[in-house]
Order: C-alpha cells, then sequence, then structure tokens
C-alpha cells in the first residue's frame, strides 16, 4: 500500500513566497536571506514558486518600463543590479537570462512553457526568480530614484500583498 500523502496548500505557499521577498526587499534582506526566506515556498515535486515570483519580477520591470518609457537594455543588467552573485559557467547564465526573458515576455502577454523549458533543470527556476525580483526591483528603484523598499510596497499593493515584519 502506498502512503497517502498529506495535501498540500498551493495558495498559502504562492502567497507565503510572495510575502517572503517582498518584505525581504522592504526589510533590505541581502539575496542569500531572500533565499531562504523563499525556500520553504518550494515542495519538490508538488509545488514550485516560480510563476508567483516571476509575476512580481514583471510588475517590477513593469515599474521599470512603463508605456512609453526608454526601453531597459539588457547587456550587463545581472552585473551591475546583481553584482554580489557570481554566475559562474554556461548553465548559470543561461537560466538567469531565461528567468529575466520570461518575465519580459510575461510582461508582454506571453506566457512561457515554463515546465518544457526549465522543468529539467538541476538548480530550481524559482531561485532564478527570486534573482529576477530583485533586479528588476532595483532597475525600478534606480529609474525613479526611489529606494527598492517603494518598489517593492509598490510591488505588493499590485498583488494585495500584505508584508509582514516591515
Amino acid at each position: 500500500m502506498v502512503p497517502k500523502r498529506e495535501p498540500i496548500d498551493r495558495a498559502a505557499l504562492r502567497r507565503h513566497a510572495q510575502v517572503a521577498v517582498l518584505s525581504g526587499l522592504v526589510r533590505g534582506d541581502d539575496v542569500d536571506d531572500l533565499m531562504a526566506a523563499v525556500a520553504p515556498s518550494h515542495v519538490p515535486g508538488r509545488f514550485s514558486p516560480d510563476v508567483a515570483l516571476l509575476e512580481l519580477a514583471a510588475t517590477a520591470l513593469d515599474l521599470a518600463c512603463p508605456a512609453g518609457a526608454e526601453p531597459l537594455g539588457y547587456e550587463g543588467l545581472r552585473e551591475r543590479l546583481l553584482p554580489e552573485v557570481p554566475f559562474r559557467g554556461r548553465v548559470e547564465h543561461r537560466n538567469s537570462q531565461y528567468a529575466l526573458y520570461a518575465v519580459a515576455c510575461m510582461r508582454g502577454g506571453l506566457q512561457p512553457d515554463l515546465l518544457a523549458d526549465a522543468g529539467w533543470w538541476q538548480a530550481p527556476l524559482w531561485q532564478y526568480a527570486v534573482f529576477a525580483v530583485v533586479i528588476y526591483s532595483r532597475a525600478a528603484a534606480e529609474r525613479l530614484a526611489v529606494p527598492v523598499a517603494e518598489i517593492a510596497r509598490r510591488t505588493a499593493a499590485r498583488h494585495a500583498v500584505e508584508l509582514e515584519g516591515v
């Protein structure tokens, strides 16, 4: 007899990931702390918060580049806005590039096939989605001349996310 798995609350895990990353950005947490805060939302083989996080990154990109604004240049974006994370090797560069491009697709109205595109990765997509949230939030903060915490608050408001511990 196969033991029955406990049911999981996908909506709660999704919300937890969004609250964790946005609350961490408001507090000024570093990327390692953001990753640690989001990690409990990932239940291998059952739920990944990648889409929930990519949606936040798309909102931050929208704040950075509202309609009619000059496009954000991709070249050097990671190195400039996330210098504390060294992307090593072709795989890490490709995975982070995919997350950044997937966000742009989502913002533009095209839903990427995340399962087919990233389902086979060794490192889960949600980790690169956290990087995308940070990068696009920092880009928006830079362009709007406001702190990253303000971008996180605006993003939270657009997604009806109640921040914790801030």
